[in-house]
């Protein structure tokens, strides 16, 4: 495995970085309400996301080696519900510029994977919430099984927020503002990344494979 050092730990923090820096520029967040949309998505979705879930590798973490493994779980779990808060206003900025326009919902592809990610996310953020507060809610719960389903959950919601981030760059706000073959190199740099991510989190989570078991 390479190290923190190493060209692939450049090279995934690299492409998360500056595709968002760029994607960002692009939505030219506060010059319309749709253009929250894509910013805020953009941040919470591609890199907060991506970021907090390598946080816990010490060989891929954007933190310092020697931080305790209780702040690593803070940064995840609070940094999680920013991204989640962020997701959130995003999506109700595509919701309420559709109903001003009178246009249709999650008629495109790109819109009903959405709304699956949407359902996908809020069902994995519960599901981490209860297992983090268990011990004030007076039933016997399994918290292993659920931080289980938690974590596969949020290998599944990687994958649909990658299927996403594709069918984005093939929308009339991406295709408007950039040249088509920028639209299958920024695919292509979504497959990079979240492809990476998913395989961290099935690779190193043990959780996951004692649900099948």
């Amino acid at each position: 495995m390479f190290n923190r050092d190493g060209l692939s730990y450049l090279l995934v923090h690299g492409t998360i970085i500056l595709s968002t820096i760029y994607l960002s520029y692009l939505s030219n967040p506060g010059s319309s309400l749709f253009s929250w949309h894509p910013f805020l998505m953009t941040l919470s979705m591609l890199f907060l996301a991506n970021e907090l879930v390598m946080i816990f590798s010490p060989y891929w973490s954007l933190l310092p080696k020697r931080f305790q493994k209780q702040l690593f779980m803070d940064f995840h779990t609070y940094g999680q519900v920013v991204a989640f808060i962020g997701y959130s206003i995003g999506f109700a900025a595509i919701y309420i510029n559709k109903e001003d326009n009178e246009k249709p919902h999650f008629k495109s592809w790109h819109g009903l994977l959405g709304l699956i990610q949407a359902i996908i996310i809020t069902s994995q953020l519960s599901l981490g919430s209860l297992a983090k507060y268990a011990r004030y809610i007076p039933l016997k719960l399994n918290v292993g099984k659920i931080k289980g389903f938690h974590n596969l959950l949020g290998a599944v919601a990687i994958l649909f927020t990658s299927l996403n981030m594709i069918t984005a760059c093939f929308t009339n706000f991406f295709s408007s503002q950039t040249h088509i073959l920028l639209a299958y190199v920024f695919s292509a740099a979504f497959v990079l990344i979240y492809g990476f991510v998913s395989l961290r989190v099935f690779m190193t989570n043990s959780r996951i494979a004692q649900l099948f078991k």
